[in-house]
């Protein structure tokens, strides 16, 4: 298959050639240098033993001669240097046992016109990748390339869109144009060889420093000569880097257009929008037996569990689901995204799910046959090949003896119960998953205005609101930094208008205007929400628990943000423990951090007396709070910490946040709990005034 690349491919295309000549100058220049420098050293070496031949004289020609050397193989080490992909967590599976999925590959590969991948390994991701070892010899010999794929991505994906998946990453090396690629992202691992991979030679240098104070001279000219070399690499590789993340953003659209003539566009654009959420399903049964370690259970086979969670999120949030799996429009992803900020992410390997979407959109290939049925039943045993994935993933957790396995309808259950614990009441058309219920300044009167109706109280328009807010706090932490030069951008535009870097500050103080103006407009939302429910509990002769409910919300809440403070500053300081100090400095901290650690067990013990707040709390870790709370602990005891203490802290910072958290939302869902109540009995006394 011949796709013609883009005017902007072959634009960055050129830009990368240019960054690796400018490379290659600069580097022969360096080598170059550096090959006058050990010749000079060595001819001034020789001339000085020569002219005084003694022990001393000798030391010094071979320090000399070895600082030339040693800068020659800092120049010279990435020629040896490999990287090798770790496969240790991958499951290698061969054609005669996966006849079907292997049918589609080499269907794939015939259509791309491109080699059949050296190994086919699957992994329990939501992913698909090709890759390979590499080494600087890699720019000029063929390479056979490994296949990767995600029993996670088989398991949330049709054929077809697994068969589009497949063509793109083939499609990243397919045709000759997309080679430029492939030397400039040597040319960036050669470079970050040479300034980041330099543990050998930092152990060469500790060594032959602690030979004698001759050695350590000879160790500093080389170290000095050497950073000013990694100081112009420095400035080198963000030259190079940017010019290829530039095209690598480009490859991306030029693979997706390959993908898309063989599979179709709709193909490809339906699986980009549903990854993520694909992957959000599977990060949350991993983080739901994450909770299930200290029960020392685990899965049976997460990927049933996985479908589970992801229809169950899907009848959640109103997806429509086709053929079998949740389908996330475009228009999904911008309801979240309300950002006026339009920049090009310069250090971005890939474009935006959107502009990839928008893309094939345009290209609009069409293909008569497609294939929706599930991608899984390519496995010729699916249960016994997830099974085994599981496993293996199961495997790297060190439980304390053999654990229980979890069958899929107990976890159903069990997740559901979760998820709806920590979940709002759908009727609240999310409103409450970005603000709380609270009424601040004066409850409006509305004997002039119709009252709105419990829908239009949480109509979508509001919801945005909300939803801009958000987007409008990112958009002024991202200004802020371009401002700064944190971010370093020539020009970027905002709703529609063009502005230069140095006009970031002025932007800033027109998004902060608009900050504060939705604020008050949620604000008044608030307000009216808590009058209205006021009203229905004023008729329903029920304003007494009304009241409790929100104020025993709005007082914790009050306090939320001061008890969420404290566990940050107890996690900042107390992160030196996993750095190497002297053992004064260790002890001087661990005393500024004992006035902390009092507040913290106050607060600790006060929200472990609250109502629930131990029921998720196992006896081994209710007996290390106890004894946090209760004792004094030493966690450094001379020269060394002691590490069964150390655990019962970092459990008590943990449990703090989780319990803090839990009572929050607890208190929160009580109240919004009750709103419904008296929504639902509307009118059962008399009617609203």
């Amino acid at each position: 298959m011949k796709v013609q690349v883009s005017t902007n491919f072959r634009k960055h295309a050129r830009k990368t050639i240019l960054s690796i000549v400018v490379f290659a100058i600069t580097y022969v220049i360096l080598l170059l240098l550096a090959i006058g420098i050990t010749v000079g050293f060595t001819i001034l070496g020789i001339m000085i033993f020569t002219a005084k031949p003694m022990f001393y004289t000798a030391i010094l020609c071979l320090g000399l001669l070895a600082t030339g050397l040693t800068i020659l193989f800092f120049l010279l080490k990435f020629v040896f240097a490999s990287t090798k992909v770790d496969t240790g967590h991958l499951t290698q599976i061969y054609e005669r046992d996966e006849p079907q999925l292997f049918a589609l590959i080499h269907e794939v590969v015939k259509e791309v016109d491109t080699s059949f991948p050296k190994k086919v390994f699957l992994s329990h991701e939501v992913n698909a990748s090709v890759f390979y070892d590499s080494s600087f010899w890699s720019m000029f010999l063929p390479i056979k390339k490994n296949l990767q794929i995600g029993v996670g991505l088989v398991n949330a994906v049709t054929q077809q869109e697994l068969k589009a998946i497949l063509a793109h990453e083939f499609g990243h090396f397919s045709q000759k144009s997309m080679k430029v690629g492939s030397y400039v992202y040597h040319v960036n691992q050669i470079i970050y060889n040479m300034l980041y991979k330099n543990e050998s030679l930092d152990n060469m240098f500790d060594k032959w420093g602690n030979i004698s104070g001759y050695t350590a001279i000879f160790i500093g000219i080389s170290v000095f000569i050497i950073q000013q070399i990694q100081h112009i690499l420095k400035h080198l590789y963000e030259y190079v880097n940017l010019n290829y993340l530039a095209l690598s953003r480009e490859m991306e659209f030029h693979a997706d257009e390959i993908a898309a003539h063989v599979a179709g566009s709709q193909a490809l654009a339906d699986s980009l929008l549903r990854l993520s959420f694909a992957n959000h399903a599977l990060n949350n049964v991993l983080t739901f037996y994450d909770s299930k370690f200290s029960e020392n259970i685990r899965s049976r086979n997460i990927y049933p569990e996985h479908r589970y969670v992801m229809l169950l999120f899907a009848e959640r949030n109103r997806y429509q689901v086709r053929n079998g799996f949740p389908q996330i429009e475009l228009a999904t992803l911008k309801k979240y995204d309300k950002s006026k900020l339009n920049l090009e992410d310069q250090w971005s390997s890939h474009p935006s799910d959107e502009d990839r979407v928008k893309a094939l959109q345009q290209l609009n290939i069409v293909k008569k046959e497609i294939n929706n049925a599930p991608a899984i039943e390519l496995l010729a045993d699916r249960a016994a090949v997830t099974n085994q994935i599981s496993d293996k993933l199961f495997a790297q957790v060190q439980y304390q003896y053999p654990p229980s396995l979890l069958e899929i309808a107990s976890f159903s259950a069990d997740f559901e119960n979760r998820m709806n614990k920590y979940a709002v009441d759908q009727r609240f058309n999310d409103f409450y998953d970005y603000n709380h219920p609270i009424r601040k300044g004066e409850t409006p009167i509305f004997q002039d205005q119709p009252k709105p109706t419990f829908d239009e109280l949480f109509a979508d328009s509001r919801v945005d609101a909300l939803y801009e807010l958000n987007s409008l706090k990112n958009d002024k932490y991202v200004v802020e930094a371009i401002g700064k030069g944190e971010l370093k951008l020539k020009s970027f535009d905002y709703d529609g208008i063009k502005y230069r870097a140095a006009d970031a500050f002025e932007l800033l103080g027109k998004i902060e205007d608009n900050i504060v103006a939705t604020e008050h407009k949620i604000t008044l939302y608030n307000q009216q929400i808590h009058s209205y429910f006021a009203r229905l509990a004023d008729n329903q002769g029920m304003c007494e628990e009304f009241e409790r409910r929100y104020y025993d919300f709005a007082f914790f809440d009050k306090n939320y943000e001061e008890a969420q403070k404290l566990y940050a500053d107890m996690t900042e300081n107390t992160r030196f423990i996993f750095q190497t100090l002297p053992f004064a400095d260790i002890e001087a901290r661990l005393r500024d951090v004992k006035p902390m650690e009092g507040e913290l067990k106050k607060k600790l013990a006060t929200l472990m007396a609250l109502p629930g707040s131990k029921d998720e709390l196992d006896d081994t870790l209710l007996t290390s709070l106890d004894t946090y709370i209760n004792r004094e602990l030493i966690y450094f005891n001379v020269d060394r910490y002691n590490e069964d203490n150390l655990q019962i802290l970092f459990n008590a910072i943990s449990v703090y946040k989780k319990l803090l958290d839990d009572q929050h939302f607890a208190k929160k869902k009580h109240y919004l709990d009750f709103m419904l109540i008296l929504e639902e009995g509307k009118g059962q006394k008399k009617e609203l005034s």
